[in-house]
């Protein structure tokens, strides 16, 4: 005779409450249904324990890492409230400890933008492409870095590789000002005067409304004068 065991008894007192057969008899199961799960309850049981198990470990992750955000963006927080001389160790520090948060990212942003004040144009070129290569274009800070590489090219002489930047960004919703204005002063520079005044002339069609006022728009309208004088 087989063993007994709560699961495969044909009678089934009151007082077990605990009887998962009467507790599925209470529910008005199908007869079929109820036999699955009798056949199939310790692998039932298995399945719901690794559901609460990935349940509380997800929800203590998520905390860990709400922890971790909190953590780094006050910690970046400081490292800007620091001397300019700190700054960049501080930044660093940043980078180290709280290794793929967005703090971290733009730790890096911040110390590309330093080197870049600091004269140092190949290494902040270096940086921002560096930069780029973990984000991609719906992150907002793919066109900030693209600026920012664009501006270390072209301060550092190398025009073809800024031009290549700046015709990306001039196809950057919201940057293609600053990505036209580039172009057309790379293409006066390299003495294409044709292409720079296209380049003005698109610039000047992003103004909307009069903006006749507008400094920028003035400067560069006056530039456009100049170059179509210019023989």
């Amino acid at each position: 005779m087989a063993d007994e065991t709560p699961f495969n008894k044909l009678h089934v007192e009151p007082s077990l409450k605990g009887d998962i057969t009467g507790l599925l008899e209470q529910l008005n199961l199908p007869p079929k249904a109820v036999t699955f799960i009798q056949k199939n309850i310790k692998i039932i049981y298995a399945v719901s324990a690794l559901i609460v198990i990935f349940a509380v470990s997800w929800s203590a992750y998520d905390a860990y890492h709400q922890k971790m955000i909190n953590r780094s963006s006050s910690a970046l927080a400081m490292a800007m409230k620091g001397p300019l001389t700190e700054r960049p160790a501080a930044l660093q520090k940043v980078i180290t400890d709280f290794s793929g948060t967005s703090s971290a990212l733009w730790a890096q942003v911040e110390l590309a933008h330093i080197t870049m004040s600091g004269g140092d144009f190949k290494a902040a070129a270096e940086q921002y492409t560096a930069i780029r290569e973990k984000i991609k274009t719906p992150n907002p800070l793919f066109a900030l870095v693209t600026f920012g590489l664009a501006q270390a090219q072209e301060a550092g002489k190398e025009f073809d590789q800024a031009l290549t930047e700046y015709q990306s960004l001039s196809k950057i919703e919201g940057y293609q000002s600053l990505g036209l204005l580039g172009m057309g002063r790379l293409h006066e520079i390299k003495g294409e005067k044709e292409k720079a005044l296209s380049d003005y002339e698109q610039y000047m069609s992003t103004f909307v409304g009069d903006n006749r006022n507008d400094p920028e728009k003035v400067l560069i309208s006056e530039k456009i004068g100049r170059l179509k004088a210019t023989p």
